[in-house]
């Protein structure tokens, strides 16, 4: 009775697995500011009509590349992978980048709202570090060790969120890099970073790199905690005090 009871179940599942899976994705992408543009996905054009809020159906595979032409024609043409969820919704907004360059980003609704949270980086990095986010922004009116003028937190969500969407651990950690070389952080947005990252060496190497890009060195043990082991732990000590 039992054996057949767990088959029964498996095959359940099995079927609304595959029934999830055959409705394909749902994808929608909306301009904030109201312009109008056209949808391709893999070359095929989606939206007869251009329009500032189109919604393309049943979008099968791992990933589809998406380009939008903006009836504008000054604003330049976007190309961007993107990777699916299958039988799930992806919401992408078009918006001003901080260059001013019109960039798609994921979102978590068609409400414009950025998507804020991806893996663990906000629930519990954000949790972890409150304590010490109180600290790190009250010193503003001083300079660290590193650098001064750290990153804006609006600025610094919208990388996070780009680089927790990219696919593979090793682009993650190169754009993290990129993120940190170019940036003065709080140590609590560098521990945010390393929750991005899955592996303990991958989180050691950016703990490392970014400690010279860090605007309130003395709340480094933020960082220090985010990483898993404790020889990780020592290695980063022994790195910072090599460098004192």
């Amino acid at each position: 009775m039992k054996t057949f009871l767990r088959t029964f179940i498996i095959l359940m599942a099995f079927g609304f697995s595959l029934k999830v899976m055959a409705q394909g994705t749902t994808l929608t992408v909306f301009s904030e500011k109201g312009e109008n543009f056209t949808v391709f996905v893999n070359g095929d054009q989606k939206n007869s009509t251009e329009a500032d809020h189109v919604v393309v159906e049943r979008l099968f595979g791992p990933s589809f590349k998406v380009r939008i032409v903006f009836s504008d024609a000054s604003i330049p043409e976007i190309n961007k992978t993107v990777f699916n969820s299958p039988g799930g919704e992806l919401f992408y907004a078009l918006r001003p980048g901080k260059k001013g360059e019109y960039v798609l980003e994921k979102t978590s609704s068609d409400n414009g709202q950025t998507q804020g949270q991806s893996k663990e980086t906000t629930s519990s990095s954000q949790k972890d570090n409150k304590q010490s986010s109180n600290k790190s922004e009250s010193s503003g009116t001083k300079k660290g060790a590193g650098c001064d003028n750290p990153m804006s937190e609006p600025d610094f969500q919208s990388s996070t969120i780009a680089i927790s969407n990219a696919p593979f651990e090793p682009i993650r950690l190169t754009q993290a890099k990129k993120l940190v070389d170019a940036h003065c952080l709080y140590s609590r947005q560098i521990a945010e970073l390393l929750h991005i990252l899955n592996s303990d060496s991958s989180r050691l190497g950016l703990a490392k790199e970014a400690y010279q890009h860090c605007y309130d060195p003395e709340n480094y043990d933020d960082v220090k905690n985010a990483l898993r082991s404790n020889k990780s732990r020592d290695d980063l000590d022994h790195y910072i005090n090599a460098g004192k």
